[in-house]
């Protein structure tokens, strides 16, 4: 079975979502964040694997469009009820990019 119909299909286990927050490609990324986000399913490993993702904001870590690997792990982990004074990244954002997150947030089928 082809990876992103498994998970968007709900096939994958919380322990195989956490491992492939490991992936490198950006694509299963998305899928796995999105998937988590939308079915709300917080764990330690899992948020701090997010966290760790939110330093991805890089050229190399394109997603869609503006949005990068980063902006989606702090928007995975805002629509998990994390408040953004506890995500250390957001905090140091400018005003441009924190409202990009929120556009990100609205824009996506969660």
């Amino acid at each position: 079975m082809n990876l992103i119909k498994k998970i968007e299909e709900g096939q994958c286990s919380i322990d195989e979502l956490q491992l492939l927050l490991n992936e490198a490609n950006p694509i299963v990324l998305y899928h796995v964040m999105t998937y988590i986000g939308k079915e709300k399913l917080a764990s330690t490993a899992i948020n701090e694997k997010l966290e760790e993702l939110t330093s991805r904001r890089g050229a190399s870590d394109k997603l869609i469009g503006y949005y990068k690997v980063g902006d989606l792990a702090i928007a995975t982990l805002i629509k998990l009820d994390k408040k953004t004074d506890e995500i250390a990244i957001f905090k140091s954002m400018d005003d441009f990019d924190k409202k990009m997150i929120f556009n990100l947030i609205e824009e996506l089928e969660w």
